[in-house]
């Protein structure tokens, strides 16, 4: 057997389908790591995506600017080679990262061979999820499904892959499965694969440039008469929500939360946005009202999550770490309560206890400059400024170029501090040159000269 590659956009069902895959044991991708946005896991290995982030950066680009050429080492191709040749848990790889088909060239100049599978979702609905996911907004989100659907269906043209239908009813999905896969087992797939956890969200199109081209790819990449047939997203509950509560009728607002909420099988898709929005807009005991009221509708390890995240919003972080500790004890926890945690463990005075468990997320972490440098913040207010210098240059060296200028301005501060500014100029003229876009960076070498 050999390795398996899912291809497809994100927020287009390429989770789901993986993992219907591995639970039909044909490949895996190792342990699987559950957000709450994504509550059944991503079944993402953590290398693949750096090698696919690593290669964007390399060809002038990320995974929301798609590189004009892809450009790779040989180093990267021969962490390419080991990936696809890998035996994980005595199952090939498999490898489901949305990066991929933005850096296809690369995968498909590989002497290892691999079996491909794609899967495509109604180009509104990518783009809505997308908007509520990232808050990216509709266009760009419509332009990243043209980019990425558009390198699907050129490669499907040339290698004839299967593709899987995720707005497709439960049924037909399966079926697309075993009809790509005929050893993989009926039962486990149906296991594998949630009804409620995927929504329609198709209606309603509103004049979002490029979605007609994103209709007709779609149409071509799909039966012409295949039309979706899932239950809709509550859209109009939700606008009425954020509509109220932008005006601070908190009752109404609660009132189309509650609406939105009980259309739906899962409640979590709901609940979760809902919960964020009312903690941005510091309606605090309205998000915990939410939750106590739809508590038995969520898993327990996201309840506790949510109450963490409230509580800490309010500035409760003795009773945040206590629901956040409980997140992070249940069995694969959600990677945002063990986000969340160190930031509660500092609120309380539990400095050490913070920074360890900082330390262990950004092992894990995608992008570990984020935590890294908190860590490195957090040192240095503790007094620890060596340690903070050296927790900052890990970080910047974790960042890719676009973002290093902030972190370099960070430490040539520190250094200028303690009276090195041969050391700090040294760290902004670098920062200039990695990061020209930050213009902070010159602000403070003005500043030094």
């Amino acid at each position: 057997m050999i390795a398996i590659v899912v291809l497809g956009m994100h927020r287009s069902g390429t989770s789901c389908l993986a993992g219907m895959l591995a639970a039909a044991g044909l490949a895996s991708a190792g342990e699987v790591v559950r957000n709450w946005d994504n509550a059944r896991g991503h079944h993402e290995m953590l290398d693949a995506i750096r090698l696919d982030e690593a290669v964007l950066a390399h060809s002038g680009g990320h995974w929301l600017s798609p590189p004009a050429t892809v450009r790779w080492t040989d180093a990267h191709a021969e962490a390419r080679d080991q990936l696809l040749r890998a035996r994980i848990d005595g199952r090939p790889a498999l490898i489901k990262d949305p990066r991929a088909l933005l850096v296809l060239p690369f995968w498909r100049a590989s002497s290892v061979a691999f079996r491909a599978v794609g899967i495509v979702r109604h180009p509104l609905a990518a783009a809505r999820s997308l908007e509520a996911w990232r808050e990216t907004p509709l266009a760009s989100g419509i332009a990243l499904w043209l980019a990425h659907n558009r390198v699907l269906e050129a490669d499907r043209a040339r290698h004839h892959y299967a593709l899987v239908d995720f707005d497709a009813p439960a049924r037909e999905m399966i079926d697309a499965v075993r009809a790509a896969f005929p050893d993989a087992g009926e039962a486990a797939l149906a296991a594998a694969y949630e009804a409620q956890l995927v929504h329609h969200d198709a209606d309603d199109a509103p004049e979002v440039p490029g979605l007609d081209d994103a209709r007709a790819l779609h149409a071509r990449l799909l039966e012409p008469s295949r039309t979706p047939r899932r239950t809709a997203f509550p859209r109009a509950e939700l606008a009425a929500f954020a509509q109220r509560l932008a005006a601070r009728d908190l009752h109404s607002a609660l009132a189309h939360a509650r609406a939105a909420i009980a259309l739906v099988a899962d409640a979590a898709a709901v609940i979760v946005p809902i919960v964020t929005s009312l903690v941005r807009a510091h309606a605090v005991v309205e998000a915990e009202v939410v939750i106590a009221e739809h508590a038995s509708r969520l898993d327990a390890g996201l309840a506790e999550l949510l109450r963490g995240k409230v509580l800490l919003a309010a500035g409760d972080a003795a009773t945040a770490v206590r629901h956040l500790e409980a997140a992070c004890a249940r069995p694969s926890p959600y990677f945002q309560a063990r986000q969340l945690l160190p930031q509660a463990l500092r609120g309380v005075g539990r400095h050490a206890e913070a920074r360890a468990a900082l330390a262990g997320l950004a092992r894990e972490a995608l992008y570990p400059h984020g935590p890294l440098s908190t860590l490195a913040e957090w040192s240095w207010l503790d007094g620890e400024r060596s340690v903070a210098l050296e927790e900052m240059q890990h970080a910047i060296d974790a960042a890719p170029l676009r973002r290093r200028g902030r972190l370099r301005a960070r430490r040539a501060q520190w250094l200028n501090q303690q009276g090195d500014q041969h050391a700090a100029r040294a760290e902004l003229l670098q920062a200039i040159d990695e990061d020209p876009g930050y213009l902070r960076t010159r602000e403070l070498l003005a500043r030094m000269c």
